[in-house]
């Protein structure tokens, strides 16, 4: 005999009921293309023999596994999923190309960047000097309240803005962050 407990098979594992998850929408509103309404399941907690009431015909019972879950509900977690995974994808890119392409395509969802200072980091890469002098001057304001991090990459690509930006006021703002870093 073997002493390992026995726990469900694979096929039991893959085999688990998976909750239904349903729009919700009014009742007086008419269902359009929805499925048939789910069929009442009896009622467990009432005892056998005791008088239960009437099914009602236009309340149909929704089974136990199911969550409800309002119609925009969904809409809103794939964006969120969106943003994270594009999110992501800026964090993870490297090299000024792959940084302006991950950003765009960012922004061109409709996003807004964190003002957080792993994100304003990396926009210091982008092509787009407007953007990159709105990284600046939103890490101006982080620095001052929070330590910065990757220091070194940091005054590296401040220093690389100030030799080489096209656009001067671009040159001063990295200058003066950098100044300020080191002070």
């Amino acid at each position: 005999m073997s002493s390992r407990r026995a726990g469900p098979s694979a096929s039991h594992r893959r085999n688990r009921a998976e909750p239904v998850i349903l729009s919700a929408r009014r009742p007086t509103t008419p269902a359009s293309g929805s499925p048939p309404a789910p069929e009442p399941l009896p009622d467990e907690a009432t005892p056998e023999g005791a008088a239960t009431e009437p099914a009602q015909e236009d309340k149909p019972r929704v089974p136990r596994a199911a969550r409800i879950v309002a119609a925009g509900q969904r809409d809103v977690d794939q964006r969120l999923l969106e943003r994270e995974r594009l999110l992501g994808r800026l964090l993870a890119s490297e090299g000024r190309g792959a940084v302006t392409r991950a950003a765009d395509q960012y922004l061109k969802a409709g996003f807004d960047f964190p003002m957080e200072q792993p994100v304003q980091l990396q926009l210091l890469e982008h092509h787009d000097e407007a953007l990159v002098r709105c990284a600046i001057d939103a890490l101006r304001g982080i620095v001052a309240s929070e330590p910065p991090l990757k220091r070194p990459i940091f005054e590296q690509r401040l220093k690389r803005l100030e030799d080489s930006a096209e656009e001067e006021t671009t040159r001063v703002l990295a200058s003066e962050l950098r100044r300020a870093l080191r002070g």
